[in-house]
């Protein structure tokens, strides 16, 4: 048997390594890079807006779901905050001892109702914001046994339609 030339072995390994590094990259393009989400910048994006961090985490409906509570809240809060203000106004100018008594009254129930609503949207934007954390941390962990699904879908004319699909084992 003959002895192979030294350059014919350097020209098969080559050929052969380059084969190889031409299927691994054609293989490397056939996968998707699906990008994680920071689970900082989604608590950060929920504390500064409402449904910002879900929204971020790609969850549509829970991001419309807190961004509606939220923002609810926010406009009652201003709303009791100037009934409170315009009652206490009202008080503070009255002589009237009945009226004073009647609009401190009233003073006194929209300022505790707004202090409620601001409890409220504190523990809301907390949830939010641990909930945004939370998406994002587990955002590439395969779930493969579902007990339950929701889905939404169009209705027959105009409608949506709700579904829930159980599976037991």
């Amino acid at each position: 048997m003959r002895p192979i030339p030294f350059t014919a072995t350097i020209l098969a390994v080559i050929i052969i390594l380059g084969c190889g590094t031409l299927l691994a990259q054609e293989a490397m393009t056939d996968t998707i890079r699906v990008r994680k989400p920071n689970p900082t910048g989604a608590l950060l994006r929920s504390a500064l807006v409402p449904g910002w961090g879900q929204y971020y985490n790609k969850k549509y409906i829970k991001a419309s779901v807190f961004a509606v509570g939220e923002w609810y809240l926010i406009y009652g809060i201003a709303s009791d905050w100037r009934t409170s203000s315009r009652h206490e106004k009202n008080f503070k100018a009255a002589t009237d001892i009945s009226i004073k008594a009647a609009e401190f009254n009233e003073f006194e129930k929209y300022r505790d109702r707004r202090n409620v609503k601001m409890w409220i949207m504190t523990a809301a934007i907390f949830y939010s914001m641990w909930d945004a954390y939370v998406d994002a941390q587990l955002a590439d962990f395969e779930e493969t046994d579902k007990a339950y699904e929701v889905f939404l879908a169009p209705a027959r004319g105009d409608g949506l339609m709700v579904g829930v699909n159980f599976s037991f084992r």
